[in-house]
């Protein structure tokens, strides 16, 4: 019997994509397993619309953060509105077994959605970032399972959960693009070459103004984050001692602030393809973000470490640890410092070869994570009592009450 599994997203950030696509391609190659894999990414923006305008404040952001559990709860009939027509539609004609949730709206979009439909299907919250999942949780409680990306994440989570839950949350692995291993194995001729064809494309007359005797430093925000870099930039600019890469994302504003400005050479939101490729050009690189998808991305590019000049409060302040612990990069929030370090870099290369190879070893590890990605599902299969829906349905129309399921049919 073929057990067919969704993976959903929202457009919510490219980080949540990363992870449908991850999933979806990694348990793809174990369909022979009688696993069949579909994914379904709801092109709805309004939740990403509605968190760029409140990420412009870092308080606001912060006060949210700190009463987004209250304010879903109050807000969930709205809050699951955008959602419900696409998630519905795919409950009736995928009729899945099992539906992966990369974004924490969804879970609650889907779990809401099997309670009124009366469906059997598992709902699975995947748990995106590193750190303490209390709001993924919460957001949407007493969903069936829920995957995370390391041991410490998972032992953070059972807090949340009721001790019957403690084998419900597993772990699970991520793969980078396949554009990312490309051009980390690409030779520096075909980067050069393939880079100035798409400079001209996206720069035009001033792709001539590009300085190969100066050092590339290339600026990423994810979407539209550099503008909590903008100071940074700005003096970076004016040094005049590099070719200066700005992707800017959908920030289309501050990509037209950009463009005008010397030695400045502005991107907006690029395919995947073609950020790889400006990756393994820049001799280093500066974040204003620090979301796992960008990390393995740049850890597979492998050319520097990561310099982090900003981040998401809360969201992201597990990550700015992993810097640290896994010793693969530099938090700095002071525009100076941020400057001297990444001149001491690009001064001695050789001297940062601990972080290379310790960015190589996490992406292995993360691979080797991955590959066993097909184990979860499998476990959550085995544990699974497939109920008769038609059953399930006809008993969902009469009256609720302590009998109200007394005489489903329980199969295998």
């Amino acid at each position: 019997m073929t057990n067919k599994v969704v993976i959903t997203t929202v457009d919510a950030g490219g980080g949540h994509v990363a992870v449908m696509e991850s999933l979806y391609k990694t348990l793809r190659r174990h369909e022979d397993k009688q696993i069949q894999v579909e994914k379904y990414y709801s092109k709805q923006s309004k939740y990403d619309n509605i968190y760029r305008v409140i990420a412009r404040s870092p308080q606001l952001l912060e006060l949210l953060h700190f009463s987004s559990i209250q304010l879903v709860k109050w807000f969930k009939p709205l809050l699951m509105l955008p959602e419900m027509p696409g998630a519905k539609k795919v409950l009736q004609e995928s009729k899945p077994r099992v539906v992966l949730c990369t974004h924490p709206f969804q879970s609650l979009v889907f779990k809401t959605l099997k309670d009124k439909m009366g469906l059997s299907s598992d709902i699975v919250t995947v748990i995106c970032d590193y750190g303490d999942p209390k709001e993924y949780i919460k957001y949407a409680p007493v969903v069936d399972y829920y995957i995370v990306r390391d041991e410490d994440t998972r032992q953070k989570a059972l807090k949340y959960l009721p001790p019957e839950k403690a084998d419900s949350v597993f772990i699970f692995g991520t793969e980078v693009k396949e554009a990312f291993e490309k051009y980390h194995d690409a030779q520096q001729p075909q980067v050069e070459t393939e880079f100035k064809e798409l400079l001209a494309e996206v720069c035009g007359d001033k792709a001539g103004e590009f300085n190969d005797s100066k050092p590339t430093l290339l600026v990423l925000g994810g979407s539209g984050w550099v503008r909590k870099s903008n100071s940074l930039v700005q003096k970076l600019a004016r040094s005049g001692k590099y070719n200066m890469l700005v992707v800017c994302g959908k920030d289309v504003a501050l990509k037209a602030e950009y463009c005008s400005t010397p030695g400045v050479f502005c991107f907006g939101f690029l395919e995947q393809e073609k950020l790889a490729l400006i990756e393994a050009k820049a001799d280093v690189a500066v974040l204003a973000t620090l979301a796992p998808a960008t990390m393995y991305e740049l850890l597979t590019i492998n050319k520097y470490p990561l310099f982090v000049h900003r981040y998401h409060a809360r969201q992201e302040e597990p990550h700015i640890k992993l810097l640290s612990d896994w010793e693969v990069g530099f938090y700095e929030p002071d525009d100076e410092t941020m400057m001297q370090k990444l001149d001491a870099y690009l001064e001695n290369p050789a001297n940062y070869k601990k972080q290379l190879e310790n960015g190589a070893r996490r992406c292995a590890e993360e691979k080797r994570k991955a590959a066993a990605n097909y184990k979860f599902i499998q476990k959550m299969l085995a544990e699974k009592n497939v109920i008769d829906i038609t059953s399930a349905r006809a008993k969902h129309k009469s009256p609720k009450g302590a009998r109200a399921f007394q005489n489903l049919k329980h199969l295998g």
